[in-house]
């Protein structure tokens, strides 16, 4: 008997002794404002270019113009990272605030690709569906903002009938199809949660 059964049974028949069995509760398996590897990976190359700077400091003063490049390189890549973490607090922002904000809760199954030649207006898309909801994914070229989700539309990395809640910002866009302008709305995932059921 599954997790969800038993605790569906509990609360019919008021078996508290089944539902102290397991535990359920909503876990965090993509955030917006989560850092990413591109990040980590800029503030790494700014310390290591620090530590040798340092080590080379230690042997030979550096002149000026060599500090003055350093400093440059440095301030570059840090400057790289602060843009894309100003882009994920605006994200926050637009969730914390619930601006245009529609939230998705149901069993997961992931549909099938459907493929330009196929499509309304010439665009190729995943069906995803969310309870009763269906939606259309498209590819990350036509998201708000590169840090919405994009795994969806390539690849599936949730169970089927997984319980999940999507977070999404939905973003009217214009495309050209046919010699007309055609506006598609495009879901931005900001969050997604994904129900755990564990045995205590």
């Amino acid at each position: 008997m599954s997790a969800l059964n038993v605790i569906s049974i509990a609360f019919v028949y008021g078996d508290n002794r089944l539902l102290g069995e397991y535990m359920t509760h909503w876990i965090t398996t993509f955030d917006s404002e989560q850092w990413l590897d591109y990040e980590r990976a800029l503030l790494l190359v700014v310390a290591i270019i620090l530590a040798i700077w340092f080590c080379l400091c230690l042997f030979k003063p550096q002149g000026k113009l060599r500090w003055s490049l350093i400093i440059l390189c440095c301030a570059s890549f840090l400057g790289l990272c602060f843009i894309s973490r100003v882009n994920a607090l605006q994200l926050s922002s637009l969730l914390t605030q619930g601006r245009n904000i529609e939230i998705l809760d149901g069993p997961y199954h992931y549909g099938r690709y459907h493929f330009p030649y196929t499509s309304a207006h010439g665009l190729d898309y995943r069906e995803l569906r969310i309870g009763e909801r269906v939606l259309k994914i498209y590819h990350s070229g036509y998201l708000m903002n590169a840090r919405c989700y994009q795994r969806f539309f390539s690849s599936n990395e949730f169970k089927g009938h997984t319980q999940l809640r999507l977070y999404i910002h939905w973003n009217e866009r214009e495309i050209a199809h046919k010699n007309a302008i055609i506006k598609i709305n495009t879901p931005c995932i900001l969050r997604i949660d994904s129900l755990s059921n564990k045995r205590i």
